[in-house]
């Protein structure tokens, strides 16, 4: 018998919300995207902008919460199953280990004496999650119609990654299952930690990087409902 999956998609009990016509979602989506394409506001009026931005972003995940699919355990419980997959692929697996360094998060700790400039580690190019890669999958359609998938690889190494950890089946769910589900980053705060920094030369990038990515996200959802 095979290995009983370990990925779950929530869509009801704890957390799951009630169903949200299409139209509804649509018409926030909408809104959204529309916010997030007008021009930049004058001095003064930025943090005004974020919040309602933000107000937006706050009520579309509200309405999908639950939705998202969720691995049992922490990541941390997948890491024997990331090396054991690269090592079947041909990846490096010797001389290091996975270890926890505190507030810096997990990284690879030396378990032997590395000499200077010895290779020591090494990652088949098959292993990767590439453009290449994402071009080869269920996106490829997707991606040779749309201009901004092909000028910003990041999008699309961004969708990639939403499609494979859909996947059951995925050749690098083993990588997907011990990626973090969040990171120290102005993109993921809480707005009263973006308040802090509104007397900093960090708080316009701040804002630009939140405004872009909602007005992705916007963007992409009205392509894929159209397509779907």
């Amino acid at each position: 018998m095979g290995k009983k999956s370990r990925v779950k998609t929530q869509k009801s009990g704890t957390g799951a919300t009630a169903a949200v016509s299409p139209k509804e979602m649509l018409n926030l989506i909408s809104e959204l995207l529309q916010k997030c394409s007008s021009p930049t506001p004058g001095p003064g009026k930025e943090w005004e902008e974020y919040q309602q931005i933000r107000a937006l972003v706050e009520r579309i995940r509200k309405k999908q919460k639950g939705l998202s699919v969720v691995f049992d355990g922490k990541r941390e419980d997948y890491f024997i199953e990331l090396i054991k997959w690269a090592r079947e692929n041909g990846a490096s697996t010797e001389g290091f280990e996975v270890a926890n360094f505190g507030e810096e998060g997990f990284g690879l700790k030396a378990t032997r004496e590395i000499k200077a400039e010895e290779l020591f580690l090494w990652v088949p190019r098959k292993m990767l999650m590439t453009v290449e890669s994402a071009k080869n999958s269920v996106l490829g359609s997707l991606y040779s119609q749309d201009r901004i998938l092909q000028a910003m690889g990041n999008i699309t190494l961004a969708f990639h990654l939403l499609c494979e950890r859909c996947n059951p089946n995925s050749f690098w769910l083993p990588y997907i299952q011990t990626l973090p589900s969040e990171y120290n980053t102005p993109l993921y705060f809480e707005e009263d930690e973006v308040q802090y920094l509104q007397s900093t030369q960090a708080i316009h990038d701040v804002f630009s990087q939140y405004k872009n990515t909602a007005r992705q996200y916007a963007y992409f959802y009205k392509v894929i409902q159209v397509r779907v």
